[in-house]
């Protein structure tokens, strides 16, 4: 039987075993990714958290699950180092995050894309070849722009600055800081829009990302494979019967 934090929306997630001690169960995200993760108070929320909450009421078996929100830098480094147990939101990075074993379903993609300012680029040059040169902003610990992409910062083709936040990224955009900036069209769409900001532009789209929990290889308690496999079940069962697109919607106000 499970018990969760009466906010929908975002959790201390405390799922209690009433009949035999608990396993605790640490997930974490980030805390400025609006919407999909976010904080509220000590508390995660955003799409994931919500997901995360419905899926546990669904779950049933004996574990105690809580899901953290920090910034996405320490969420990486408490599940690699062992202090947490799954990496909310996180992509298919087996190169950079070699230390994830498994992957849950995906309950919804992100689609990424480069946003410049106006007249800084063009929609027919190709990713990232054709944007050396250029001041790139990202989200400090994301890994979205790529592995080509970091090969030519790294080579000292594109310069690259990360800030916190995809606000504060597209502030610095908007005040001709930084050219470009790649992150997912929600996420930059509703924060240009909250922000009234102008001057920004997509140029073009990069790819399409599933979004899913990682969790890590070393994670080989007993109940770490069955509690893996039934979330899948249930998130599964969630995209077939429209609980995903429906907090979605929720979410962003459709």
């Amino acid at each position: 039987m499970f018990k969760h934090a009466p906010s929908a929306a975002a959790l201390s997630l405390a799922v209690v075993a009433t009949s035999a001690p608990a396993a605790s169960i640490t997930l974490v995200q980030d805390q400025a990714y609006a919407p999909y993760m976010t904080k509220d108070g000590k508390a995660a929320s955003g799409i994931w958290a919500d997901v995360i909450a419905e899926a546990l009421t669904r779950v049933g078996g004996d574990h105690e699950v809580e899901l953290q929100a920090v910034p996405w830098s320490r969420a990486v480094n408490l599940v690699e180092s062992g202090q947490a147990h799954g990496l909310v939101g996180t992509y298919h990075k087996p190169e950079s995050r070699p230390w994830i074993g498994t992957y849950s379903v995906a309950p919804f993609t992100e689609k990424v894309s480069v946003y410049c300012r106006e007249g800084v680029a063009q929609a027919d040059w190709s990713y990232p070849q054709d944007f050396k040169g250029l001041t790139f902003g990202n989200n400090a610990g994301f890994g979205t722009p790529g592995a080509e992409f970091f090969a030519l910062v790294e080579g000292g083709l594109i310069s690259l600055q990360e800030a916190p936040t995809t606000e504060q990224n597209l502030k610095k955009m908007a005040g001709g800081r930084i050219d470009c900036y790649v992150q997912e069209q929600l996420a930059v769409e509703s924060a240009i829009n909250t922000m009234g900001l102008t001057g920004i532009e997509r140029v073009l789209d990069t790819s399409v990302e599933d979004s899913m929990i990682g969790f890590r290889g070393s994670w080989d308690d007993p109940e770490a494979a069955s509690f893996i496999a039934t979330l899948d079940t249930v998130l599964k069962a969630m995209i077939a019967d429209g609980t995903i697109d429906q907090i979605i919607a929720t979410s962003v106000g459709r």
